[in-house]
């Protein structure tokens, strides 16, 4: 499976009861482990966005004023437990319209890539309860799963089904837990795909806490070439280099969550990448800019025949350190 970088959820029937749409701020309920779920996929970088029909606005049921205060209110308690919905897209209007925004058609689509240009089909999992939901997955040539009900009749298929949101999380940490590879098996992997013609990038990290300055470093370095393999400092190389309070999360959960954005993901136990760099022998090796052109690795990658680039560091995106500093640990 090709790694994923944003789910887009259906809002009615998939993240809270579905009540006919009534937009009451009072009868907001967030359907059983909604929470626990996009937490566990919020952790791991995933991108959320929602996805709704809302044809009551079309019809006058509901004032637009109306649906967007309860938007507001179910985002933000969303954000209290850390999970954060980077927008809301919706089709207001009534279901005789012929308007390109209903589900199962592609509009609100176009409209998230006129938004947000970096977010691609081929990295997108769209979640719903209906046949529009996968219909619109399908419409934008994205992977599909359907929470499973029995209140609404399935005609279109979709490439999953689950339960409930903790039934995701399972079912992709699984997958992400097939890209963790030893060090000699991302190695084969990398021989397969040069001799295949692919351009391969590596990168390097402890990845403690996952956070936005984190993926921003693994989208950078994906760019240079065709697939992202990434080393993951062990829980023994962090403690050396952060001190005995660090890691946060433990070496597995640190590279799961760094497999959710890359092809392939070992954990190393040196201080430095230059071991794992002359068994890996990627065709590009990307690194922050802080560390500059002459990096301690910098003589192994010219070594090996690779090109060196570095990936701009943005503070605004913030670190592990500050992450700390805001929600210190008990």
């Amino acid at each position: 499976m090709s790694p994923l970088h944003a789910l887009l959820l259906d809002r009615d029937g998939t993240l809270i009861e579905d009540q006919g749409n009534t937009n009451d701020v009072h009868h907001l309920a967030f359907l059983p482990h909604v929470v626990t779920g996009l937490k566990r996929l919020a952790k791991a970088g995933l991108r959320l966005f929602i996805i709704t029909n809302q044809s009551c606005i079309g019809r006058g049921d509901v004032p637009e004023a109306q649906f967007l205060s309860f938007q507001k209110e179910l985002t933000e308690r969303l954000a209290t437990d850390d999970i954060i919905i980077e927008h809301t897209f919706y089709c207001p209007h009534n279901t005789d319209a012929g308007c390109d925004c209903r589900k199962p058609k592609a509009g609100l689509w176009h409209q998230l890539q006129r938004a947000y240009p970096d977010i691609h089909s081929a990295g997108v999992l769209m979640v719903g309860d209906k046949d529009a939901d996968i219909g619109f997955g399908k419409a934008i040539n994205a992977r599909t799963v359907r929470l499973s009900s029995s209140e609404y009749p399935v005609t279109i298929p979709s490439d999953d089904t689950v339960t409930d949101m903790d039934e995701l999380a399972d079912m992709l940490f699984e997958e992400a837990g097939e890209r963790v590879l030893s060090i000699d098996a991302a190695a084969d992997f990398v021989r397969t795909a040069q001799k295949e013609g692919k351009k391969v990038v590596t990168t390097n990290g402890s990845f403690d806490l996952f956070h936005p300055g984190h993926l921003f470093l693994l989208s950078e370095a994906r760019k240079h070439g065709d697939l992202l393999i990434v080393g993951v400092n062990s829980n023994a190389s962090v403690k050396r280099y952060k001190g005995p309070d660090r890691p946060i999360d433990d070496e597995h959960t640190r590279a799961l969550h760094v497999a959710f954005h890359a092809d392939a993901v070992f954990v190393f136990d040196d201080d430095d990448p230059r071991e794992w760099l002359k068994v890996i022998r990627p065709d590009v090796h990307a690194n922050a800019e802080t560390y500059g052109a002459n990096c301690i690795e910098a003589p192994v990658v010219k070594e090996i025949g690779a090109e060196l680039v570095l990936i701009p560091v943005k503070k605004e995106l913030g670190s592990t350190t500050e992450k700390l500093a805001r929600t210190p640990r008990a």
